[in-house]
């Protein structure tokens, strides 16, 4: 049985580093034989004992900080100068949570664009501007993780021409102390406005193309867990998505990394750790002043098991929360998501979706008006 749990974890190691969503750290021999024997029979690492698959932490507690900062949007037709000195605030906000006052932090986190902005782009505007994983900017920041030794947390526009060319992504980024990658996650769903409205979001989240997601990266990388010395992490770019937060708590999310830039409630991200037990940072942006377009500041936050508050920012300015949590603590007394399974199911399972999942397989909007015309005429209700 060895044998066959070890090939099927090189496997499966070897999809989530092709899809850029999870690490080395992601699967391991650290959990337990019925726990690893129960990811290989589903493909999808769900504890079938209680005892979720973990990495041994490097220390008993870890410092957080989350970096309030302002969302300074590129020109797409030349976002180089811009990019550039938001890369630069990225490196001192770094250096700063680090320095001789703060002390040296274990996870630094920015919001959900802190490289390029935001600004009401067309798709291949937004392209302009989006980075690439791994990349020039990514390689900056892996530098400084190195250099303190700490890991560091962001959301970013990507595209990846070469598996899909075209895409628009928005993704949750970890970058090691090590300097490398850890995990590049995907939005997992957009939500949908109102139907009436005449804009919504043209990103490609994986719902967007989920049958040819799991043909590529496997069911597994779906909804991931970054399994790292730290804790297992999950990069979160998927507000006001209840169900699929308490499914990847199922799945031993011990810390949701959130990423805002101004449409996220508070009451949302304190919920997921009530209903969950488990540990939220939302990270939003600064009042921004050069960018119009930007709106909602303030409210980055930290919230513990039963959503109670650790931090929070006191303004809207350009600021940091702090915490320490007690990881080692935290995991001899946690314990999974109690769902009733047989209650919810059968609901779950007659339930029609308003939007089936792979709508940006054939047709990729151009705008946030096309996008919303193309969720009208294929709306099933």
């Amino acid at each position: 049985m060895d044998d066959k749990i070890n090939s099927n974890l090189t496997r499966r190691s070897a999809l989530r580093t092709a899809a850029g969503v999870g690490s080395a750290a992601a699967f391991t021999t650290a959990a337990t034989t019925n726990t690893a024997q129960a990811a290989i029979d589903n493909d999808i690492s769900v504890a079938q004992d209680g005892i979720y698959e973990r990495t041994a932490l490097k220390k008993n507690s870890i410092r957080v900080k989350a970096i309030q900062s302002p969302m300074i949007p590129a020109d797409a037709d030349n976002p180089k100068p811009v990019m550039r000195a938001n890369l630069q605030r990225m490196l001192d906000h770094v250096d700063q949570a680090n320095n001789f006052l703060s002390g040296k932090q274990d996870l630094v986190c920015f919001h959900e664009q802190p490289l390029m902005g935001w600004a009401p782009w067309t798709r291949e505007e937004a392209l302009k501007v989006s980075i690439e994983v791994p990349g020039p900017e990514t390689e900056a920041l892996g530098k400084k993780a190195k250099e303190h030794g700490c890991y560091i947390a962001f959301g970013s526009y990507v595209k990846d021409e070469e598996n899909w060319p075209g895409h628009l992504l928005l993704n949750g980024i970890l970058i090691g102390p090590d300097g490398s990658v850890v995990a590049n996650h995907w939005k997992q769903h957009n939500v949908r406005l109102n139907p009436n409205s005449s804009w919504t979001m043209f990103t490609t989240s994986a719902y967007d193309v989920l049958p040819r997601y799991i043909e590529m990266y496997g069911e597994d990388a779906v909804l991931p867990v970054a399994r790292t010395d730290i804790g297992n992490l999950s990069l979160l770019v998927s507000p006001y998505d209840p169900d699929i937060h308490r499914a990847i708590s199922i799945k031993g999310m011990e810390i949701g990394l959130r990423f805002s830039s101004g449409g996220f409630s508070q009451v949302d991200s304190q919920s997921s750790s009530f209903f969950n037990r488990n540990y939220t940072v939302t990270v939003n942006q600064s009042i921004s002043p050069d960018n119009t377009g930007a709106s909602g500041a303030g409210g980055t936050s930290i919230y513990g098991p039963g959503g109670r508050v650790i931090g929070i920012a006191d303004s809207v300015y350009e600021q940091s929360v702090s915490a320490t949590i007690p990881m080692a603590d935290f995991r001899r007394s946690h314990r999974l998501p109690d769902v009733p399974m047989a209650l919810v199911m059968p609901v779950y399972e007659k339930y029609r979706v308003p939007i089936d999942p792979g709508l940006s397989l054939d047709y990729l909007p151009n705008d946030m008006t096309d996008a919303a015309r193309r969720m009208k005429e294929t709306r099933n209700w």
